[in-house]
Formats: structure tokens, C-alpha cells, sequence
């Protein structure tokens, strides 16, 4: 390889450098000017969610939750619903396993 070569080679890499640290920064500025998603999890040391936040389907809802010693699920989800007809729903659920063992809703 030639010296020409090689400086062709530098000054495509450099380029191609260059055009990698703006979409970086293009990238970085999006997501610092929003953050959008239908569903965020937060997990803890061993990848157990937590927190869920999600909205979907005309509701957004935040589940809180643990994990017992027997495997068991106990959480508390507070949620917000828009309704077909009449008002929307606003409450808060306590539940065990996945099955609502309690409820308050607004109104």
C-alpha cells in the first residue's frame, strides 16, 4: 500500500468519523427533547419490573408491584381510562397475582 493509499484510507475514515458523531448528536438531541414510548419498565438488579408505566388503548396506567417469598405478585396499579360513553374512569387497584382484589374509582 502506497502513502497515497493510505492517506485516502485516513481521510475516509475520518469521514466517515465525522458523519457518525452527527447522527450521534442528532440522536442525542432527540432524546433529550423527548422521550416517547407506549410502555417504560423499570426493573431492578435481577431484571424484575418494578414500576411499569403504559399507555394503550385509551389508558394510562402506573403498576407498582413485588414480588413475595412463594412467587407471588402483590402491586398497586392507579390507571386512567377514557370511556366509550360518560366519563372516563380514574381509580386505583391493589393486586395479587394478576387479579384485582380491591378498587376505587373516582366520581
Amino acid at each position: 500500500m502506497t502513502a497515497i493509499d493510505r492517506s485516502g484510507r485516513m481521510d475516509d475514515l475520518a469521514a466517515r468519523l465525522a458523519s457518525m458523531e452527527l447522527e450521534l448528536a442528532m440522536v442525542r438531541a432527540s432524546v433529550e427533547e423527548h422521550l416517547r414510548t407506549r410502555r417504560l419498565a423499570v426493573v431492578d438488579e435481577h431484571g424484575v419490573e418494578r414500576i411499569v408505566l403504559d399507555a394503550r388503548r385509551g389508558t394510562g396506567s402506573m403498576l407498582v408491584r413485588v414480588h413475595g417469598p412463594d412467587g407471588r405478585t402483590t402491586g398497586v396499579e392507579i390507571y386512567a381510562s377514557e370511556a366509550d360513553e360518560g366519563d372516563p374512569e380514574v381509580g386505583v387497584c391493589v393486586l395479587r397475582d394478576g387479579d384485582v382484589v380491591s378498587r376505587w374509582t373516582a366520581g
